[in-house]
């Protein structure tokens, strides 16, 4: 289309403009004044009608032919309306937002020139595209099968949108157990992810596979470890990281945190994870290594887990690149930065996981985001090496989250149509993921089996809280499961078959309930009171209900999710579904386990706002095609590879041994520490007696039924003043409320044990310390008479006072 064809419009373009700024400057004289027009404002208004007189004579000119535009720099004039626009709506949004109480009066006065200046901006850009490349219509078409797949798309998005309204499903509180959404990305950040998509798709063409490769996804990582680390771990005051109190002043984990954490340790002393099953064996292992880098320094400690679980958003920018472009990658990345970021400076005033606690949510997330990328690799492929790599990276994520289990099926059905319903090779290609899968797990189940006597592949404890949740009252009370007598299996067939309109009820509200919880990560139209005043958490109350303009948003959301999942679709098929089915199958495992929303959302949410980063950029595409620019989407087809010599046999093994022996690393954990705590009795009273205490009065106290001499690895003090402590429902005995000022510890040694230490002073516990106590045994905590430390004695009370 010839540029020649729009000059009907250049006159238009100027007296559009100049009616504009008119319109404007009706807008700045209408503000009101006590003192009248001040200089200021007669200045602005003058600038205004400036542009309205140059408008309207370059209107009459450009109508007369007597001015052309051929002849300019067009692309350069492009480049000058866009960073005129962008300037105008950067300084519109920080004098409204970076100090509300005082730039007010500012933005009041400057803002309709600068409004002007954003749509002049905007609309010469888009003129100067129209007169350098033209309008061209007939490439909309060229993605007539995305637009098709993405209606499809918004129709079931729809209609799941109404049957939750009319249903209330996902949104009613179960009684069982129910939480507030996830963080939602802050709405400039939002915008300005998507912005940095924006600039990045001109230039997809011209980016080298090298910088797609290596140079973007190491500039997100950077930048997701500058951001993350600058937030100081001094936030770190919530249910997983107790305030930070004396005399440590560092941020020690609590609750689950804290679990695994002490876990950890238990390898480090030798006490093989206080000979019990652990939860989650692979990042118990994990964090023991950290320690037994840094020691006790939790500030180290925290950093190194943040360097690594970074790699978060880079994972979805391969992925995102993958189903889509490097510009979707890097939208997607920015949306995963950014909401942690804001995870990270909430992280005091709400409840969050994040990138800096001991938990294993966030982990989850980046291992769920890696496998998908194993899984798209394995289908794309379709070779028994392939299919062996991918069941051992599964079983590895199960030894993470052994929830991903249900994640499974999911990904077969979707793996059923990839293999084009050709049952017998799906079938065949599942037996060698189960074999590799089975092999990487086997160690842990028969180490599980040593303990136990029976096949369990987690903690008893995890069994016990599914149990109670299959009951009508008394849900999370663990006590409830014997694990001698009764099966979780059993427990949860009988139920369901007795109520089986219940159970589907509560699966159905949490599963809805983590996908409404992912929608909610993207940003809703709230107060925003400005950068540096605090967050408004509008998320922790949201109440299931929305206002018109929220819901209208909320339904544009689907529809660009809608178009993100066409042109994955488009682009590689059912593989372009993985990340969508991984989603589905974790939401279910939420709803059969009777949890959704905060925390438990977190592995796979990011599935929400990552097909919208790839619809978001597919429809900036639509527009660039719209003036000219190229067509490069393709649909790529899926051809397996085959691999059968001797050579490759011997690999194979090779691989499903290594993948056994990364499975096996919890176990042979165990054994890498000796038994660090195995003085006796008398070596412990000898010891003490060396260090000037009466060995007579340790024996006498000793003698008492209820005291107990006992050494092992001081963790975690706290002191605590009369009437203070944890207020959480069922805070560790350690640092529950009391009517005296104390401190509080948690000893480990084949166990772990509560201590308090009565004092008023405020004396100096080394946090990591072997130590020996002398303690009368209390209701659930040690009431510490004498704490021995290498370099120091402390004593509470008389050993002659006898243990209540």
């Amino acid at each position: 289309m010839k540029t020649s064809s729009h000059s009907k419009f250049r006159p238009w373009f100027f007296f559009t403009a100049a009616f504009e700024s008119l319109g404007f400057a009706a807008l700045l004289f209408s503000i009101p004044s006590e003192s009248g027009l001040s200089p200021a404002r007669f200045g602005l208004i003058g600038i205004l009608l400036l542009f309205f007189a140059a408008g309207i004579y370059l209107g009459f000119r450009a109508r007369n032919n007597a001015i052309s535009l051929d002849s300019l720099p067009r692309t350069s004039l492009v480049t000058a309306s866009t960073l005129l626009a962008l300037t105008s709506s950067l300084f519109l949004f920080l004098l409204r937002y970076l100090d509300p109480e005082r730039l007010l009066p500012a933005y009041e006065r400057l803002s309709p020139l600068l409004w002007f200046f954003l749509v002049f901006g905007i609309q010469s850009a888009l003129f100067l595209l129209l007169l350098q490349n033209g309008f061209h219509r007939d490439a909309l078409p060229e993605r007539k099968p995305v637009q098709r797949s993405a209606l499809i798309a918004f129709f079931a998005l729809l209609i799941l949108l109404v049957f939750v309204a009319v249903t209330k499903l996902g949104i009613t509180r179960d009684t069982a157990y129910w939480g507030e959404p996830g963080v939602a990305i802050l709405g400039w950040h939002f915008i300005l992810a998507i912005l940095a998509g924006f600039a990045v798709v001109p230039y997809e063409m011209r980016i080298t596979q090298y910088a797609t490769k290596f140079i973007l996804p190491f500039a997100i990582w950077l930048a997701a470890c500058i951001l993350w680390l600058s937030v100081s771990w001094e936030v770190l005051q919530n249910s997983f990281y107790a305030p930070i109190t004396p005399p440590a002043n560092i941020p020690f984990p609590y609750s689950d945190a804290g679990f695994y954490d002490y876990l950890s340790q238990s390898l480090l002393i030798g006490a093989d994870y206080l000979g019990g099953i652990p939860p989650r064996p692979l990042y118990v292992t994990f964090l023991a290594g950290l320690h037994a880098l840094f020691g006790q320094n939790y500030p180290a400690i925290i950093a190194a887990q943040t360097l690594v679980l970074a790699l978060f958003p880079v994972a979805l920018y391969f992925l995102a690149r993958k189903l889509h472009s490097p510009a979707a990658g890097v939208t997607v990345a920015l949306f995963a930065i950014f909401r942690e970021y804001l995870g990270l400076w909430i992280s005091s005033n709400t409840r969050v996981v994040n990138s800096k606690m001991f938990t294993t949510d966030f982990p989850t997330a980046l291992g769920i985001a890696v496998f998908c990328l194993v899984a798209i690799w394995w289908l794309e492929r379709r070779d028994f090496r392939s299919t062996l790599i991918a069941g051992g990276a599964f079983g590895l994520l199960l030894l993470f989250r052994t929830q991903s289990l249900l994640v499974l099926p999911a990904a077969f059905v979707l793996a059923w149509f990839v293999y084009q319903r050709r049952t017998r090779e799906w079938f065949k290609s599942g037996l060698v993921f189960a074999v590799a899968m089975t092999f990487t797990i086997a160690p842990w189940l028969i180490h599980n089996h040593a303990i136990t006597g029976k096949i369990a592949f987690d903690d008893p404890k995890q069994m016990a809280v599914i149990y109670s949740q299959y009951s009508f009252s008394g849900n999370l009370d663990i006590t409830q499961f014997d694990i001698e007598k009764e099966s979780l299996g059993d427990r949860l067939l009988t139920f369901t078959l007795e109520n089986p309109a219940f159970v589907a009820g509560f699966i159905a509200n949490h599963f809805l309930n983590t996908e409404i919880g992912g929608l909610l990560s993207l940003p809703l139209v709230e107060r925003f009171d400005g950068l540096f005043a605090p967050v408004n958490l509008y998320w922790v109350t949201w109440d299931g209900s929305l206002q018109w303009y929220n819901f209208l948003l909320v339904v544009f959301y689907l529809g660009v999710i809608a178009v993100g999942l066409g042109a994955s679709w488009q682009r590689l098929g059912w593989l372009g579904l993985i990340p969508l089915a991984f989603n589905l199958g974790y939401a279910l495992s939420n709803g059969i386990s009777r949890f959704s929303s905060w925390r438990y959302n977190l592995p796979v949410d990011w599935a929400v706002y990552f097909y919208f980063g790839i619809g978001i950029v597919e429809i900036f595409g639509w527009m660039a095609l719209l003036f000219g620019a190229k067509n490069e989407t393709q649909t790529r087809k899926v051809v397996p590879q085959n691999s059968t010599h001797t050579r490759g046999f011997l690999l194979n093994m090779l691989i499903v041994a290594a993948f056994a022996l990364v499975g096996a690393l919890p176990w042979f954990a165990k054994g890498l520490a000796a038994p660090r705590y195995t003085a006796s009795q008398e070596d412990l009273i000898a010891g003490l007696a060396s260090r000037g205490v009466e060995s007579g009065q340790v024996e006498s106290f000793v003698s008492q039924p209820k005291a107990l001499l006992i050494e092992g690895r001081m963790l975690y003090p706290r002191m605590y003043r009369r009437d203070d402590g944890m207020v959480s429902s069922n805070p560790w005995p350690a640092y529950a409320v009391r009517d005296y000022a104390r401190l509080g510890f948690i000893l480990i040694k084949d166990a772990r044990y509560d201590a308090i230490f009565p004092t008023r002073d405020l004396l100096d516990f080394p946090q990591g310390a072997d130590a020996v106590v002398l303690a009368c045994q209390a209701d659930g905590y040690l009431d510490v008479r004498l704490i021995a430390f290498p370099d120091s004695i402390h004593q509470s009370a008389p050993l002659t006072d006898p243990c209540d």
